[in-house]
């Protein structure tokens, strides 16, 4: 299947500066890379423990802070991730049937959001930012509510207080005490 080309709004490279809502900046370890979220109020945080998101973030498992696709944000200008471009992209099969595109600097290789595009074409209704990617020098993101998803796979104790699920969000949760994480 190929990148998902529905029309984007141009995505500046250098990231304004911010007002109360404009969103936090997505930036690389290099800098080469600045977007912007469409909000400072994201759908959700997750630290997902599956063995994917361990390779991706080279850590014992990955954040996402979710947020809707919105004009200016995702889809990423075309001119972003074409030939020459700052972004890259790889696309895998997910589990469910899904395809996910997944877009890192060019130059530093830092991972900077996930988007799953349905069998029908559509674009899941939240895009994936890593969480590292996210500047966020007022402290408004709650990292404390953040749900633990495929904690199955996870490989460090996880605390009886957190909220789990041994896979995603859909199949309900899952206390896991922490002596029966391993």
């Amino acid at each position: 299947m190929a990148e998902p080309t529905p029309t984007p709004a141009p995505a500046s490279p250098e990231a304004p500066e911010s007002t109360p809502d404009d969103g936090f900046v997505i930036t690389c370890q290099c800098g080469q890379v600045r977007l912007r979220t469409p909000s400072s109020t994201p759908i959700g945080i997750c630290h997902c423990h599956c063995t994917e998101c361990r390779r991706q973030s080279a850590s014992a498992f990955g954040t996402s802070v979710y947020f809707p696709p919105a004009e200016g944000f995702y889809p990423l200008d075309p001119t972003l991730t074409a030939p020459g471009g700052t972004i890259g992209t790889i696309s895998r099969p997910t589990d469910s049937g899904n395809t996910m595109y997944c877009y890192f600097c060019r130059g530093c290789g830092v991972r900077l959001l996930h988007a799953v595009i349905l069998p029908d074409g559509s674009i899941r209704p939240r895009v994936s930012v890593k969480g590292g990617a996210i500047e966020d020098p007022e402290g408004k993101l709650d990292w404390a509510g953040a749900k633990h998803i495929f904690v199955r796979s996870a490989v460090i104790p996880l605390s009886p207080t957190w909220e789990t699920y041994d896979t995603t969000l859909a199949n309900g949760p899952r206390f896991v005490p922490a002596k029966e994480a391993k």
